[in-house]
């Protein structure tokens, strides 16, 4: 949630009980969350379906694959990590202001999100990031009370370690386990093959980034960094000039040694090159998030409302990517038959839907349906 803090908790209904008001949402967080679960969308349909293989494809479509490693790989699943942490540090601000049991609230919370994330990864979708983030999310209370310099040399390390450990595994005679190889079976067989080696290598190979992105938005939530933005024309400027300007650089790097001839896997070249690709996936992720802030501000409430729906449903909006695009490559035989052209089409088509869904369900509703679910699990009464 997007919340502003409350400064006499004593005068108003208690904060912990009741949906964020239009008053105290930061509008411009709502709309870059929507954005990036538009993204996720886009990097889901053009690559979690299933690609015929290269030689099929055409120009365009080599071309939006070019684009896309460029403007979206991992540029969107960062800011969802990074504004998941920002959501967790607004919430705990809110249930500490209402006097409200923090630990508890935030277990029951994450106890949902994981068990639902359970049932999205083995019925829908291969990938899934809801119980990863549950299971992380959890992690995150070990750190509530830490001070800022131990929160960011924290930060550091957990943003270092998926590297370390690729270097590491080769020169210790081991092996990453290899890729399933499930074609032909079931699909729900199929996505607990592929759930088995995802917890098998993502808690070495990205969870620690993951964490490492949700502390950060941790930090920024406890600096209440996005109600400063909001208001403060001048920081959004500046906020955007610096970010623009690193993304930049390091995309114009990353696209000047990625042109280069091959690394040898796990070389230090190969490592090197990667973790370039990692920060310039997060400059451009904070980049995006500055023209968002710079684009919308706290005066054009109104702007891109329809995105902002999406954002205050991303929960829903989600899961019901993969309630929408799964069933339909099952009847038309679709997986591993999407193209990125057509990838694309799809995010598009979908894409307006839940913009319209999300926009008429949000006027006579305060919240998306699974955000109300989620809401009335956490606090053991209707929301």
């Amino acid at each position: 949630m997007n919340e502003r803090a409350i400064a006499s908790p004593q005068s108003r209904p208690d904060p912990a009980a009741r949906p964020t008001s239009a008053t105290e949402r930061v509008h411009a967080l709502d709309a870059i969350r929507g954005a990036a679960i538009l993204g996720v969308l886009l990097a889901y349909t053009v690559w979690s379906l299933g690609n015929p293989p290269e030689a099929e494809w055409s120009r365009l479509d080599r071309l939006v694959e070019r684009l896309m490693g460029l403007l979206v790989d991992n540029r969107f699943l960062t800011l969802f990590a990074f504004l998941f942490g920002v959501g967790v540090a607004q919430q705990w601000r809110r249930w500490e202001a209402a006097g409200a049991k923090v630990r508890r609230l935030h277990l029951r919370r994450m106890g949902f999100l994981g068990g639902l994330g359970l049932l999205h990864a083995v019925f829908l979708r291969n990938g899934d990031i809801l119980l990863p983030y549950a299971l992380l999310g959890l992690a995150l209370l070990l750190f509530r009370r830490g001070s800022g310099p131990l929160l960011v040399g924290c930060i550091v390390v957990f943003l270092l370690l998926p590297t370390l450990f690729e270097w590491a595994v080769p020169r210790l005679g081991l092996a990453w386990p290899a890729r399933p190889s499930a074609a032909g079976r079931p699909y729900v067989l199929e996505n607990l093959e592929w759930l088995r080696h995802w917890f098998v290598t993502n808690p070495l190979r990205s969870w620690p980034r993951v964490i490492g992105l949700m502390l950060a938005g941790v930090l920024a939530g406890r600096a209440r960094l996005f109600e400063r933005l909001a208001i403060d024309r001048p920081l959004q400027r500046r906020f955007l000039a610096v970010a623009a300007a690193v993304a930049g650089v390091l995309t114009l790097a990353l696209v000047v040694w990625q042109g280069r001839s091959d690394c040898a896997p796990a070389s230090l070249e190969c490592l090197g090159r990667d973790l370039l690709a990692h920060a310039t996936a997060w400059a451009v992720a904070s980049a995006y998030l500055a023209l968002a802030f710079f684009v919308l501000g706290a005066g054009t409430p109104d702007r891109l409302s329809w995105l902002r729906a999406v954002g205050r449903m991303a929960f829903t909006n989600y899961v019901l990517q993969a309630v929408i695009a799964v069933p339909i490559c099952l009847a038309f035989g679709l997986f591993d038959r999407i193209s990125p052209t057509r990838g694309v089409l799809a995010a598009l088509l979908i894409g307006l839907g839940q913009a319209a869904f999300s926009v008429w369900w949000l006027r006579s509703r305060s919240m998306g349906p699974l955000e109300r679910l989620w809401r009335r699990f956490t606090y053991g009464a209707p929301a």
